[in-house]
C-alpha cells in the first residue's frame, strides 16, 4: 500500500505545476479561474478515490489528514469555485475606483463570514488538539460540530469539521487575493508573485511567528543583524500573508502553560519521523 503522506505530496507537486502552467500562459479573470478550478476538481477526485482504498495506520494518521492535508486541497478547490462567482459578479464597468470598491466590498463579507467561526478558529489557531478526535475522525456516530452549508455526502471523506475547516482557509485566501486585487489597481502594476496558487502559509500565524522568533534568535539571517519585524516582513512576502500585531502574540507564547515552544517541538518530531521512516523503507 502507497504511503499517505508521499502519495499527497507528489499529488499536490503535480498540480501545482498544473496550475502554474496555466498562469504562465497569460490568462485571466474568468478564464484563469475555471481552468485552476478544473484542475483542482480531478485533484480532489484523484485524493478521494486513493483514501477511500487507503487504510489509515492509526487515529493520529486520519487526524492529520483531516486536520492538515484535505483542507489543503479543497479549500484551494473552494477557492476557485469562489473567485468565479467573485467574477461573475464583477462590475462591468473599467472604472478604478468601482472596482477597488467592489473587491474591498467581497473582502468585507468573506471577513464578515470568518466571524461565524471564531471560537472554531481560535481552536485552530492556538494549535490546540484535545477535540481533534470528535471533530476529524470518521464516525457515523459523531454529529457535526460546525453547523454548515458545505455537504459531504459520502461520509467516508469527512469528519464533522474537515470541510469547514477547508472553508474558512478559502475564506482567508480569498481576502488576501481581494487586497492584492485592490493593490494592483492603486499601483497599476500586476502583483505576479502574488498570483492563485502561490506558496502559501496554511498553517497558524502562531505557529509562524513562533518560527520568526525561533531565526531571529538563531542569528543566521543577514548574519544576525536583521531585526524581528524584517524577518516578519520576509515571511509575510513568502506566504502571502498578514501576521497582524507580532508582538502580542510573542508575548501570549512565553506565558503557554504547556510547552512555549510547540511549534518548534512539533518541527522536531515531524522531521525525526520522517528521518526514521526513510530509514524503514530506504527513500
Amino acid at each position: 500500500m502507497r504511503d499517505m503522506r508521499k502519495f499527497t505530496e507528489e499529488l499536490l507537486m503535480q498540480t501545482q505545476t498544473k496550475v502554474q502552467k496555466v498562469i504562465r500562459t497569460g490568462a485571466t479573470g474568468f478564464e484563469l479561474y475555471n481552468s485552476c478550478f478544473q484542475i483542482l476538481r480531478s485533484t480532489f477526485a484523484q485524493l478521494k478515490k486513493f483514501i477511500l482504498e487507503y487504510e489509515f495506520k492509526n487515529h493520529k494518521e486520519e487526524i492529520e489528514f483531516f486536520k492538515d492535508i484535505k483542507p489543503l486541497f479543497q479549500a484551494q478547490l473552494l477557492y476557485y469555485m469562489e473567485l468565479i462567482q467573485i467574477e461573475i459578479r464583477k462590475p462591468t464597468v473599467s472604472e478604478r475606483k468601482e472596482l477597488i470598491k467592489y473587491y474591498r466590498s467581497v473582502s468585507g463579507q468573506y471577513q464578515i463570514s470568518l466571524k461565524k467561526y471564531e471560537v472554531f478558529l481560535h481552536y485552530i489557531r492556538t494549535q490546540l488538539t484535545n477535540a481533534d478526535h470528535l471533530m476529524f475522525i470518521r464516525s457515523p456516530e459523531l454529529e457535526p460540530m460546525i453547523h454548515t452549508d458545505i455537504v459531504d455526502l459520502d461520509d467516508r471523506f469527512s469528519t464533522p469539521a474537515s470541510s469547514e475547516l477547508s472553508r474558512i482557509k478559502a475564506h482567508e485566501m480569498i481576502i488576501e487575493y481581494m487586497g492584492t486585487k485592490v493593490m494592483e489597481l492603486k499601483t497599476g502594476a500586476a502583483l505576479m508573485d502574488l498570483q492563485p496558487y502561490s506558496t502559501i502559509w496554511t498553517g497558524s500565524k502562531v505557529a509562524l511567528i513562533e518560527l520568526a522568533y525561533a531565526l531571529h534568535s538563531c542569528k543566521m539571517i543577514n548574519h544576525g543583524m536583521a531585526d524581528i519585524r524584517q524577518i516578519i516582513s520576509a515571511l509575510e512576502g513568502i506566504f502571502k500573508i498578514q501576521l497582524g500585531d507580532f508582538y502580542r502574540v510573542f508575548q501570549n507564547i512565553r506565558i503557554r502553560q504547556s510547552s512555549r515552544t510547540t511549534f518548534m517541538d512539533e518541527l522536531k518530531e515531524k522531521l525525526i519521523e520522517r528521518m526514521d521512516e526513510t530509514d524503514l523503507n530506504g527513500r
